[in-house]
């Protein structure tokens, strides 16, 4: 059970997904806490925060080139990246607060932005993902509808309903809480327990139902693909690749590492909504060892929002070619312009091949990356 207090509970979350809120003042000893937790809060959370920060703003820039702005599964990605930033940003402020002893939430009204942003940002953020994979379902499953259904301007309309559906049904904090402690009103406390149980369900049960449903209807429609084109035994068939695979390859990634890297989390979450409800525990009960699984779980939890740009490069070849285009790109006019002084433009453009070879880097010509990207109908 949820309980929105200064407690020992309060002071260990670090977010809204910590089935508790935020409490950014530091009045807890220190020592008392377990040494993974320590660990954690010192320094796992703002290195994740900061590396997510960046990589989130990179990967959404990206998504909003003018090369891929006009896909929907973009829109939703770029959307998702936001929402992660703003997510990050809410626990680095917090962790700001608690590391220098700020005492933000003594700010009037500060706790209750806070809890309303991280909310917010953490129910647009799960079904950003919910979203893409409905769309990597009917790219695969119902391809002759791709044109009709996942268009910019529905997907532009989805993101609006969604923010909207997320202002009015979290923006408890303002109306529910004491400006400065963030403690619940005593006569609403029924009231706010019943949201948290609403928000289990709209950010944990239904969005893991329905990735569980779409993926296994994707798995088993690409394996009927398998072993039909396994089944025709065509003379090309193992050299061409399948282009349906190509266009679906990132948005499948995506789930599967958001599934991945949040069940532990959410399995946890259960765990501890679970214990008070038979009678195992008090809700105010929370050993040493439930902090150090709560940190572990949380800090895999973080990773999902931290290393969204990691995937898209592995898995997204359009994402991957525009990435190499915008960032190539410029390193290379950054060479050729500090040698123009010298008329030396050629040797400039073999320094950059050269170093980029050295380092690993295939190159590759940079229309031929433009030509890949306008073949492939992909996020």
């Amino acid at each position: 059970m949820t309980h929105f207090s200064n407690s020992n509970l309060s002071e260990m979350a670090t977010s809204m997904e910590n089935y508790s809120l935020p409490n950014i003042n530091y009045t807890t000893i220190e020592r008392d806490l377990q040494p993974i937790t320590k660990y954690v809060q010192l320094l796992i959370i703002p290195i994740l925060c900061t590396i997510g920060l960046i990589g989130n703003t990179v990967s959404t820039g990206i998504f909003m080139h003018k090369s891929l702005r006009n896909n929907s599964c973009s829109i939703f990605l770029a959307v998702r990246g936001l929402s992660d930033n703003g997510f990050l940003t809410t626990l680095l402020i917090i962790w700001i607060s608690r590391a220098f002893r700020l005492q933000l939430g003594s700010t009037h009204g500060a706790c209750r932005i806070i809890i309303f942003l991280t909310y917010v940002c953490g129910f647009i953020s799960v079904w950003m993902v919910v979203f893409v994979t409905a769309e990597n379902y009917i790219r695969i499953c119902r391809p002759f509808v791709v044109n009709r259904l996942c268009t910019p301007t529905k997907a532009k309309l989805i993101v609006a309903v969604l923010g909207l559906i997320a202002v009015c049904l979290y923006n408890f904090p303002f109306w529910a809480m004491t400006p400065t402690t963030c403690s619940v009103y005593p006569d609403l406390h029924n009231i706010i327990q019943g949201l948290v149980y609403t928000d289990s369900v709209l950010t944990l049960a239904i969005p893991f139902v329905c990735l569980f449903l779409l993926m296994t209807a994707i798995v088993c429609d690409l394996v009927k693909s398998y072993k039909r084109r396994k089944h025709l035994r065509a003379p090309n068939a193992r050299k061409n690749r399948n282009p349906m695979a190509t266009v679906t390859k990132m948005l499948f990634a995506v789930t599967l590492s958001f599934f991945v890297l949040n069940l532990p989390s959410h399995v946890n979450r259960l765990r501890l909504m679970m214990l008070p409800l038979i009678g195992v525990q008090s809700g105010n009960e929370f050993s040493a060892l439930d902090q150090a699984v709560e940190q572990i779980t949380l800090s895999i939890y973080y990773l999902s929002l931290a290393f969204n740009i990691v995937v898209y490069i592995a898995f997204g070849s359009r994402f991957r070619c525009v990435f190499i285009d915008v960032f190539c790109s410029r390193c290379k006019d950054h060479m050729l312009c500090l040698t123009s002084n010298n008329n030396d433009k050629q040797l400039a453009t073999q320094s950059t091949s050269v170093m980029l070879t050295n380092q690993g880097v295939e190159v590759v010509p940079m229309q031929q990356y433009k030509d890949q990207c306008d073949v492939s109908n992909e996020c």
